[in-house]
């Protein structure tokens, strides 16, 4: 007798589901993976082997909850179905070749069927608690005032804060059967459920499938004041507490804001409500309302960043925990959106007990500029080959060896050149062998043992600080930058303020076509100079100086016709040698005479000696 013979029913009970799963999905530590139902994008893994019917697998999330067996899990997995159908018992089902789908069974696990493929096969038990019935247009407001009666049901909005006023202004409800709480974004069928015990705790909030909207969002064009916070209680607070409008998306959906607000704009070109960004208060919210500051900006909108919250994760938390506290703290802020006595109180405390002025490693510079640099906009000016970019490289330099990042954006030098320069420099300041930015580019360290062994110890004190140094070699435009620091900025709230250096002003990309030479630079200088008010960062940017200016005294009228540098920075420094009545002589009508070898002597000199003269 061939014990290897079988009936498609007795696959289910000779084959393990939960380890055939096992060996073809990924799984959290939970037993989680992402739900096989082909029409269910679950971004949140929530479908898992039925603790209480381990012949099938069930999906937990509210708006799908499909329940599948090894048949269906196959067919899913290795025959690539995606057709779903109703059965009898209302549930989506996969569409496939059941008998081709056993035989591949019994064949991969060395059975042999018998009998009919189709006989005495079980529907899958329904699994607890049932899923709420589809909704439709027709019956969508009856199953909302279904819901909102069982609110006396659960005691959970109370303890959250809301009001049964508000609770009957926002249609919000509760379902037994899934044991969450309704929040309806509309009379279309759109609703969101709030588990009450969640399984995981990504699984609280359950959204239909489909296109994720904003909760609230008509308040962007019926309200003059808007809040954005990250959740749906968050708005039902601060609406329920002063009137305001408020809407919700999540931190890393913000651009839904932005579109909806241009979708009514175009409605409505008179729509600019006051925004308030208040998302949760952590890393996440905080890159959330920087971004999205400077999106709703960008596209003409008013905002500002002036979180609610207080000391609390959330304007919800800050509610239960402190009434009282929560409305004092909201009308402030709606009285004073853009905090500005506020922030600017607390800056001055702030700069007394941590004094934000960067040391550059000049002391005398250091002197001349109230003890190094600030968040403020310098433009550095020099003749041509007198050390602009080696000077900043020093900079550079010395500031990360302090561990502060530094952004340079070299568009004359390559990253290698840069660090060909930085290397050398080392070599300068150490003890040992000087190496010029030739020698340490050819190798000249490679000669004898000796130079190596010194050389390697250099580069190796090198490599310690050497993270804190971003060098971009490519020609970039200033709003570019601005980006890519703000970028970096959102990901490292907790990293001190960094250095931007841009070499040089002249050749960045422009930023607008058709613009005549000062134009572009004076748009490069806007775009720098909005940088430093908008992140808070020194921008250290250098400039070519006038061919008129060069063997005089560097002044403001050496940047002139470099576009309007002198009106946009707020401190603009000059890089020339000292001395130079041994080299250069005036005549009466103004021409310049110069001792060409006496001035390449002192420059050299000068050079050596990595001394400036401010």
């Amino acid at each position: 007798m061939n014990n290897n013979l079988v009936k498609p029913a007795d696959l289910k009970s000779l084959v393990s589901l939960p380890e055939y799963i096992a060996s073809v999905v990924s799984m959290d530590s939970k037993g989680f993976f992402s739900c096989l139902n082909p029409n269910h994008p679950d971004k949140h893994p929530s479908m898992c082997v039925d603790r209480n019917h381990p012949q099938y697998v069930h999906c937990f999330s509210a708006t799908c909850q499909a329940s599948y067996d090894l048949f269906d899990c196959w067919a899913l997995i290795n025959d690539g179905v995606t057709e779903t159908r109703k059965n009898s018992t209302g549930k989506e089902k996969p569409v496939y070749n059941f008998n081709a789908v056993a035989s591949e069974i019994a064949d991969h696990y060395g059975y042999t069927l018998i009998g009919d493929p189709a006989n005495n096969l079980p529907e899958p038990p329904l699994p607890e608690p049932e899923p709420e019935p589809a909704q439709t247009s027709t019956n969508f407001r009856d199953q909302l005032e279904a819901w909102h009666a069982n609110l006396n049901q659960t005691d959970y909005l109370q303890k959250r804060g809301i009001t049964q006023t508000t609770a009957e202004i926002f249609n919000l409800g509760y379902s037994p059967l899934t044991n969450s709480i309704i929040i309806p974004y509309g009379q279309d069928g759109y609703y969101v459920q709030r588990a009450l015990n969640p399984i995981e705790k990504h699984d609280r909030y359950r959204f239909p499938i489909g296109q994720v909207r904003v909760y609230n969002a008509e308040a962007l064009k019926e309200c003059k004041t808007v809040f954005i916070v990250e959740g749906q209680f968050d708005a039902l607070s601060i609406m329920q507490e002063s009137g305001v409008g408020a809407v919700a998306t999540s931190a890393s959906q913000t651009q839904l804001i932005v579109k909806t607000l241009q979708k009514f704009k175009e409605q409505d070109p008179t729509i600019n409500p006051t925004i308030i960004l208040s998302m949760d208060n952590d890393r996440a919210g905080q890159k959330a309302n920087r971004a999205l500051q400077r999106d709703l900006e960008a596209h003409g909108f008013t905002c500002y960043v002036n979180p609610v919250n207080g000391d609390y994760k959330d304007a919800n938390e800050f509610l239960v925990k402190d009434r009282e506290g929560f409305r004092q703290k909201l009308q402030h802020v709606i009285n004073q959106p853009d905090n500005w006595l506020d922030k600017y109180y607390a800056d001055i405390k702030q700069r007394h007990d941590y004094p934000d002025n960067i040391p550059t490693g000049f002391k005398n510079l250091d002197d001349e500029l109230d003890g190094g640099l600030q968040p403020k906009l310098y433009v550095l000016g020099a003749v041509s080959s007198l050390g602009k970019t080696t000077f900043a490289l020093n900079v550079a330099d010395n500031l990360a060896k302090q561990g502060r990042h530094v952004f340079f954006f070299s568009m004359e030098s390559s990253k290698r050149e840069v660090t060909d320069k930085l290397l050398s420099r080392a070599s300068c300041l150490s003890n040992g062998h000087k190496w010029t930015q030739l020698q340490v580019s050819r190798g000249a360290w490679l000669n004898n043992a000796e130079d190596k062994e010194k050389f390697d110890g250099l580069f190796k004190a090198f490599s310690r600080y050497q993270r804190f140094l971003h060098i971009y070699d490519n020609r970039v435009k200033a709003s570019q930058v601005k980006d890519l620091v703000n970028g970096w900025l959102d990901n490292h709230p907790d990293e001190k303020k960094p250095l931007v250096v841009v070499d040089y002003l002249q050749i960045l990309q422009v930023e607008q076509d058709n613009v005549t030479d000062k134009a572009k630079v004076t748009d490069s200088v806007s775009v720098l100079s909005e940088l430093t008010k908008q992140a808070e960062v020194p921008v250290l940017v250098i400039s070519s100086l006038n061919r008129a200016s060069y063997w005089q005294d560097v002044s403001f009228e050496s940047f002139k016709e470099s576009g309007e540098i002198e009106y946009s920075a707020d401190v603009m420094l000059g890089l020339e040698f000292a001395h130079r009545e041994e080299y250069i002589t005036v005549q009466k009508n103004g021409h310049v005479e110069l001792n060409k070898e006496k001035f390449d002597q002192r420059k050299q000199e000068v050079l050596d000696g990595l001394k400036w003269s401010f």
